[in-house]
């Protein structure tokens, strides 16, 4: 991992990752994907115990795969915080969103803080996409499906 993004603090870290999977979603899509984050944070110890841990957990969210096509823009917006913030109005929404999804002032999505955590994928097009036989579907978004 980039010692640029290990140098954010965990909210910046909380909005980068909402950033990279979900930014050109409805708000209640990006509060879906942090909600993923903080559940798995409080319940599932082996994707890690911290926001850094989780997010940055080797093939958990895709924008950080060296290979995806947000990873640079993601390790730019890491390198120059403050102008980033500043310039970028989805970024400063995210990390408005991180902020309340960490200080309670959002509440989690409901569905996915009842089953604690989950895993979700992106929908390109198609109606159905399965995560793995024992797991349902505990939600959708506009572009993604959340699975328990």
């Amino acid at each position: 991992m980039k010692e640029a993004f290990l140098k954010l603090i965990p909210s910046q870290v909380l909005a980068l990752t909402i950033y990279g999977e979900s930014r050109g979603e409805p708000r209640e899509d990006k509060i879906d994907v942090g909600s993923v984050i903080l559940e798995r944070v409080d319940h599932r110890d082996w994707d890690g115990k911290t926001i850094h841990e989780v997010c940055f957990k080797r093939k958990q969210f895709s924008c950080f795969n060296e290979d995806d096509r947000n990873y640079g823009k993601l390790l730019h917006i890491a390198e120059n915080w403050d102008k980033a913030i500043a310039t970028d109005a989805a970024l400063a929404e995210c990390f408005n969103i991180a902020l309340g999804l960490i200080d309670g002032s959002i509440a989690r999505t409901p569905e996915i803080a009842a089953v604690h955590c989950c895993q979700y994928a992106t929908v390109k097009g198609a109606d159905s996409v399965t995560w793995d036989d024992h797991m349902k579907v505990v939600k959708r978004g506009r572009r993604h499906i959340f699975f328990a």
